[in-house]
């Protein structure tokens, strides 16, 4: 559902980035506009609607496609952005054409939510409005900060933690960090297994970004350079701990600065856009690089990349504890150059929307989708715990539970449960694009995991749940009268055996979206009746708006 703020929240503003002082210096520094980014399944949009110009201020929106992150509203053009979770910020750029330095704008408010949420919704958007007078009330104490020193303390707070704020986000992403933490903390400290769960997640991004192409090109190339870099400082890290203890050994530690200097200067050459898929994704038009490396040696980031990995590897002491690390991210490499070689990607007739519209046709009947969702959830259960005891997590598998250090030995064990957090946001964030299902897909993991990995289930629970959940989805469909979505395309083709992998990579999110759909069918009448729920308008008279209480 879609809803508009009060009206008190819209505004007619004139905006002037070359005014820097006071509270002004936020509009010109990365900002995010709320703070309610952090709550799941809402999302308040600010649009920005353009009244004068030609003028000479540009609203920047980093995260976009190339050809959006720099917005110049004109009178009836207008920019919407997340006013919770979007980093922009406004610059001074001049123009030929134009007549005014500064510009004047009309800020519009709408918030969304799911309708089963009709209940709290609009105290999500008051709670938005009375954010939004809050700020407003303080800005305008601080606007001059040479009146009063009041006004100077505001004004350096404001900006101090704006600056710090939205340079984190711009830079790094909050949600980046959220994952590198969760994945960090799932290796209990130990610096190989950090590697593998944490220093491998830019992989992930490459891949999935490349195969689904559902993502926009600036919030790649941030996503893509953080996940880098969590990995350079844990092959680092865990490289110099090493030499600290038993010393540097030369021709490892030449071989490896040679071939990350190598990849790092083709990365210079290329650019991030160009780098990260720009071309690919349709975002960059460029004629092909031919400054060296390029031109004279093949595939050079791949090439320097694999060389400063083998460097590492021959380290007499690090290299051994390295060595599977080693071999994993070089077939990981490979991998990416594969995708890049063939350029094998999701067509755009198969994209999420376009196979949950044809998985829907199968799934009409509510007691089916229901059905389909506990038996689903009972199948992915079975396979995370395979998952779990071949990966040796599983301490009544690994002798950990018959041991009488079993607690210390159970403690220092690598997290299964922090693993399916990091990895299942990762994953929903390139595949998902619809959020509120990715969300429950999140926490569907993470709670199933948890529980698989707290009962300890052997290998033959786990496939007696992968059986019974796989022969529980066609008894759903027996009983209901619905033909299964497989029939729908059981043929020995390519593009039968891609709506296969599509159909079972995008099974829990389509199922989850499908009984959403049904609950809320089924409960909005009695969700409406209740009404809304109430927020304090506390700050209303403070700042001038007292009708909303009205």
């Amino acid at each position: 559902m879609t809803q508009r703020f009060p009206p008190q929240m819209d505004e007619l503003y004139l905006s002037a980035p070359r005014n820097s002082e006071g509270s002004d210096r936020v509009f010109i520094t990365p900002h995010i506009d709320g703070f309610l980014g952090w709550l799941p399944f809402f999302t308040a949009y600010r649009c920005v609607y353009g009244l004068t110009g030609p003028h000479e201020t540009v609203t920047i929106q980093p995260m976009r496609d190339p050809d959006e992150q720099e917005v110049n509203v004109g009178p009836g053009d207008f920019t919407c952005f997340d006013y919770n979770r979007e980093i922009h910020w406004i610059e001074h750029r001049a123009q030929a054409n134009a007549t005014l330095d500064d510009r004047m704008v009309l800020k519009l408010h709408f918030y969304e939510f799911p309708a089963i949420f009709s209940y709290i919704g609009d105290a999500f958007g008051d709670a938005n409005a009375q954010y939004n007078f809050f700020a407003r009330a303080a800005f305008l104490a601080s606007q001059f900060p040479d009146k009063d020193i009041i006004s100077r303390l505001i004004a350096r707070g404001i900006n101090g933690i704006t600056l710090f704020g939205g340079s984190a986000e711009a830079v790094f992403g909050y949600m980046n960090m959220g994952i590198a933490l969760i994945l960090i903390s799932a290796a209990r400290g130990k610096g190989q297994t950090m590697l593998t769960i944490a220093g491998t997640c830019h992989f992930a991004v490459y891949i999935l970004a490349f195969v689904f192409r559902s993502v926009r090109l600036g919030m790649l190339i941030r996503d893509a350079v953080a996940m880098k870099s969590i990995s350079a400082l844990l092959l680092t890290g865990t490289y110099a701990w090493e030499c600290a203890k038993t010393g540097v050994n030369l021709k490892s530690f030449a071989v490896a600065v040679s071939g990350f200097a190598f990849s790092a200067y083709a990365f210079m050459q290329l650019g991030p856009a160009l780098t990260y898929f720009g071309q690919e994704l349709g975002q960059v038009v460029s004629d092909p690089v031919t400054a060296f490396p390029y031109g004279t040696v093949p595939h050079p980031m791949t090439l320097g990349s694999i060389v400063g990995l083998t460097g590492l590897r021959l380290h007499p002491t690090y290299g051994p504890k390295f060595h599977a690390n080693y071999l994993l991210h070089v077939a990981l490499y490979l991998t990416v150059l594969g995708l890049e070689v063939t350029g094998a990607s999701v067509p755009a007739g198969m994209s999420y929307d376009s196979t949950y519209t044809e998985f829907m046709k199968f799934h009409q009947d509510a007691g089916n989708v229901i059905a389909h969702l506990f038996t689903t959830a009972l199948g992915v259960a079975g396979v995370i715990g395979m998952a779990i005891n071949y990966f040796g997590l599983n301490p009544s598998l690994n002798g950990a539970a018959n041991d009488a250090k079993k607690t210390g030995a159970a403690r220092a064990m690598t997290s299964p449960t922090l693993i399916a957090f990091g990895w299942s946001w990762i994953l929903v964030r390139y595949t998902v694009p619809d959020e509120d299902v990715a969300y429950l897909t999140v926490a569907l993991f993470v709670v199933t995991t948890y529980l698989v990995s707290k009962l300890q289930w052997s290998y033959m629970t786990c496939f007696a749940a992968l059986a019974i959940g796989m022969g529980g989805q066609e008894l759903a469909h027996h009983v209901s009268g619905e033909m299964p979505y497989l029939n729908s395309y059981a043929e020995v083709t390519p593009e039968a055996a891609l709506t296969f992998i599509l159909h079972n990579v995008w099974l829990l999110p389509f199922e989850i979206r499908a009984a959403v759909n049904v609950a809320t069918a089924a409960y909005l009448p009695a969700i409406n009746e209740m009404g809304r729920m109430p927020f304090p308008q506390w700050l209303d008279n403070a700042v001038g708006n007292p009708q909303l209480a009205a």
